[in-house]
């Protein structure tokens, strides 16, 4: 990932941040409106996605511009299936449903079924294991197993600094919800770790948030990693992958087990860390 960079001119002391931009790049506003909104501008060294951000003179303002474009599939891999529900390896930057470019609206034309629809979802940036329902009738079945804890999560993810073997749980209150991820690591070193964590709770980014609390957030992460940290800017997404599900079929019970391989992106980021 390559950067621009300049200084704040006294002259654009307390102008927004997407007009500065603007002016400066040559660019329509919309434009640089819209790479802000992308969380690709840093200010001193933070990221900084607020709109109505004012800039200072001095400030050193740096825009985030990726090599080429994420490439996205025109295929959802299946890695397991029924008549009833299927579980589907999740490309990054691409999100899970309630758009027209979603997994569910790929998966609705590949499979040549208006109604299959998302059980759960994932962030837009983070891969892996996601269920998809292939009618109302069964969607409304699965409800259920996501209020209990009958579904088995494990993620894999790579984050900043050298995590302490000996942390094993991070429990945590979450908006008001106690919230714990259970931790193992894989591998680790001065820079960075590959970690395997398991969800017993499902909380909004709880990964993300647990680790980020713990001053070890997940690599490339844009909202709770917070800073413009060197190893996460040289990665284009947030090093999350949604690796195994373990299940009950919500109508035959029987134990569904899916693993989605780990990216190439996922891969390539732990063998530039020297992690296996």
């Amino acid at each position: 990932m390559n950067t621009k960079s300049f200084k704040v001119h006294y002259k654009h002391e307390d102008k927004r941040l997407f007009e500065v931009i603007a002016e400066v790049q040559g660019i329509s506003k919309k434009q640089a409106q819209a790479v802000i909104d992308a969380k690709q501008v840093l200010v001193n060294g933070k990221r900084i996605w607020i709109r109505k951000h004012l800039v200072k003179e001095n400030d050193v303002v740096e825009i985030l511009i990726t090599d080429k474009a994420p490439s996205i599939p025109k295929h959802i891999a299946i890695l397991w299936q029924d008549q009833d529900y299927m579980v589907v390896n999740k490309p990054a930057y691409l999100l899970s449903n309630a758009s027209d470019e979603s997994v569910e609206a790929m998966l609705q034309k590949q499979e040549k079924n208006p109604q299959i629809c998302a059980v759960h979802r994932l962030d837009k940036e983070t891969s892996g294991c996601l269920i998809f329902a292939k009618s109302a009738e069964a969607k409304e079945a699965a409800i259920p197993m996501f209020r209990g804890r009958d579904i088995m999560k494990i993620y894999r993810a790579v984050t900043i600094g050298k995590f302490p073997s000996s942390w094993k749980e991070i429990r945590t209150d979450i908006k008001g919800l106690i919230s714990t991820t259970l931790v193992k690591t894989l591998d680790t070193n001065k820079q960075a770790s590959y970690l395997e964590l398991r969800i017993e709770t499902g909380r909004t980014h709880q990964i993300r948030r647990h680790l980020a609390d713990k001053r070890h957030p997940v690599l490339g992460d844009k909202k709770y990693a917070g800073t413009g940290h060197e190893l996460s800017l040289e990665q284009p997404r947030q090093m999350l992958h949604a690796y195994r599900l373990i299940f009950p079929h919500p109508k035959t019970k029987e134990a569904i087990r899916a693993t989605a391989p780990l990216p190439g992106d996922f891969k390539k980021c732990l063998a530039q860390l020297k992690l296996r």
